[in-house]
């Protein structure tokens, strides 16, 4: 009786852990650095290609800079350089920040 109650309890413990692991990485943020291929200002997205190409969302809270001064939305060109502060929740990668990094 008693080694099946620990191991009851071993599995619980286990999976709790994987649990907050996935729970933790949700809410924090990343930093992602590529070539911007598409940019959607009625949806206000860019997609980047990293690895990857990867779809960025940005609210009215992002911000956007280069070399330290403020930009808008718009300047942000494709095949430009950027760097991409995010969070993701779910499939979704809300930016906090965009530096951009150059033009071509």
């Amino acid at each position: 009786m008693n080694r099946m109650r620990f191991v009851k309890l071993a599995v619980v413990g286990v999976l709790m852990l994987g649990l907050t692991a996935v729970v933790a990485q949700a809410g924090e943020s990343q930093t992602k650095t590529g070539t911007v291929k598409k940019v959607d200002a009625a949806a206000k997205q860019l997609v980047v290609q990293v690895a990857r190409e990867l779809t960025f969302t940005c609210t009215d809270s992002t911000k956007i800079t280069q070399g330290g001064a403020a930009k808008k939305f718009a300047d942000i060109k494709v095949d430009g350089k950027v760097s991409v502060t995010y969070v993701k929740d779910g499939d979704t990668r809300t930016a906090s920040q965009v530096t951009i990094l150059g033009d071509k």
